[in-house]
């Protein structure tokens, strides 16, 4: 058996990348504040292979504690490979410093850093006894490695994403089973996280009309199509070789 956990799973991407991996036949728990109608059409259809939990995880009691409910559905023993995948994320707030609304610094850094963390090391405390590879995936962003005016709190998220898989990869090297991370740039991709660029004051995004004109042009990938190509690599004898990966160049 092999068992995916998503974060961030009702919608978008996270929705996408569930989708993709229960039609290639795989075992998914779904995490998100929300099932919502999508999330649970979709469990109609695979009855026996989706489950949805319910968190919050811009409450970091919620991170690893989703973790473990969604550990405690699965038949571990039986598992060959046990996935985590932190797609959860936000965008906002879309403002520079000296503008920041303080109260959405602190979500961001929930949703981008403290819970990716905290789930990653639930999953890690929990499955360390088992034989069953295990593997994390971090949804992360070019913008971890690109300076973006405006963008100053989600790029400082995802660099540290992408330093805190580093870490762990190279922590795990030494374990008699060690778990691969990878941190993931998905390229651009038609969701609402778009929406809610596109939506933002230029004067605090300066680089706004680049957004709109991707949307104008056909040139956002669907959820669908990043979510084949993010499977496709996640489930192949590379994935593991380097700790920060760009999809687009796979």
């Amino acid at each position: 058996m092999h068992a995916f956990i998503v974060t961030g799973a009702s919608r978008g991407l996270g929705f996408a990348i569930c989708e993709a991996l229960l039609n290639d036949g795989y075992f998914v728990v779904g995490i998100a504040r929300n099932a919502g109608p999508a999330l649970e059409g979709l469990a109609a259809r695979h009855p026996d292979r989706l489950l949805a939990v319910n968190a919050d995880l811009s409450d970091a009691s919620q991170a690893a504690a989703s973790v473990h409910t969604a550990l405690q559905q699965l038949p571990l023993p039986d598992c060959a490979t046990i996935t985590l995948i932190n797609n959860a994320g936000v965008v906002t707030p879309i403002a520079q410093a000296g503008h920041y609304p303080a109260d959405e610094v602190v979500k961001a850094v929930a949703i981008n850093v403290t819970a990716p963390l905290l789930a990653a090391d639930a999953l890690l405390a929990a499955t360390d006894h088992l034989a069953a590879r295990r593997r994390i995936l971090n949804i992360s962003s070019g913008a971890a490695a690109k300076a973006y005016p405006g963008w100053s709190v989600y790029c400082a998220t995802k660099a540290a994403l992408d330093h805190f898989g580093r870490s762990v990869a190279a922590e795990q090297e030494s374990k008699a089973n060690p778990a691969q991370v990878v941190a993931l740039y998905p390229g651009v991709v038609d969701t609402d996280m778009q929406g809610n660029i596109r939506s933002s004051d230029s004067s605090q995004f300066p680089q706004k009309a680049r957004f709109d004109a991707y949307k104008a042009d056909g040139a956002l990938a669907s959820p669908a199509e990043a979510a084949r190509q993010i499977v496709d690599y996640l489930v192949s004898p590379a994935f593991g070789k380097t700790p920060v990966v760009d999809i687009r160049e796979l």
